[in-house]
């Protein structure tokens, strides 16, 4: 049996659906590279792009200065924007994940 909460606590997600629109925050986790703007624009443009409402809330640099995580507050109208935006995600260089 898994003991941690991960198994046994997903049957209770079956034929969940997510209701629109949706309010969340958002945390990107990318590689650090000094550039903490050049990091938040290529977000920011997706959410442009997309047309997604979105607020900065904060960012902060991981223990060893090796990545920097990027939290926003970001609404979503419709399951089609979510998959476009963690499609677009996905091809944002030095992003390591998205949650």
């Amino acid at each position: 049996m898994n003991t941690n909460g991960n198994a046994a606590n997903a049957d209770f997600l079956k034929d969940k659906k997510i209701e629109f629109p949706v309010t969340f925050e958002l945390k990107a986790v990318m590689v650090e590279e000094g550039d903490h703007s050049g990091n938040k624009e290529k977000l920011e443009t997706i959410f442009r792009k997309l047309k997604i409402k979105f607020q900065f809330v904060a960012d902060k640099v991981s223990s060893k200065g090796t990545y920097i995580s990027y939290t926003y507050t970001v609404t979503l109208d419709a399951q089609e924007q979510m998959d476009n935006l963690y499609d677009d995600l996905k091809r944002v260089e030095g992003l390591k994940f998205a949650l």
